[in-house]
């Protein structure tokens, strides 16, 4: 429960101020900067997260590696985060932000892993179908994952609609478990 109100508070207070100085791609932007830097580095994410590592350390790292591509506020945001030792949620905050962007523009993300890649024109097709069915504008990141053996597995949110068949075969394993013979 912390985390999510930790996560909206932050974010909502983020959002509010990008978007009263119309920032809010921007900072988007920035923040999807930074989420991918503690993605892709190890090291980056071992000291940010870390608790004993103080605030000022990290705020000096923050500053060195982003201060030129930042916008100031996105900088002080990360800032305020760090002082307040919130970093921890730092991911969930970036997620909320983006889910309040995506609620202003009215916008859903969509994820669909299938076990292949799928065609440009299946892609397409799965877009138009998946704005069709949700009844607002879709971006949709495709993944590919063979383990789900066929079909695919649709996130919406925070809905999952599991068509592979590696679950179908999963519920027909089930279905033989339950039968009762004699």
């Amino acid at each position: 429960m912390l985390k999510g109100a930790v996560a909206q508070r932050y974010a909502e207070a983020l959002f509010e101020l990008a978007q009263e100085k119309g920032l809010l791609d921007r900072i988007e932007e920035d923040l999807r900067a930074v989420e991918e830097a503690l993605a892709a580095s190890s090291d980056l994410r071992r000291v940010f997260y870390h608790p004993q590592v103080p605030a000022e350390v990290k705020k000096a790292i923050v500053k060195e590696l982003w201060e030129k591509d930042l916008h100031p506020y996105s900088l002080n945001f990360l800032n305020v985060v760090l002082d307040a030792r919130r970093e921890i949620f730092f991911k969930d905050i970036v997620a909320e932000y983006r889910r309040l962007l995506n609620e202003t523009k009215n916008l859903v993300e969509v994820e669909v892993t299938s076990a292949i890649e799928l065609s440009p024109e299946q892609a397409s097709a799965l877009t138009e179908a998946l704005k069709e069915a949700v009844k607002r504008e879709v971006t949709v990141r495709y993944r590919v994952n063979p383990d789900i053996l066929g079909g695919l597995v649709v996130r919406i949110g925070n809905r999952v609609i599991d068509a592979s068949v590696a679950r179908q075969l999963e519920r027909l394993r089930e279905q033989i478990r339950e039968i009762r013979v004699g």
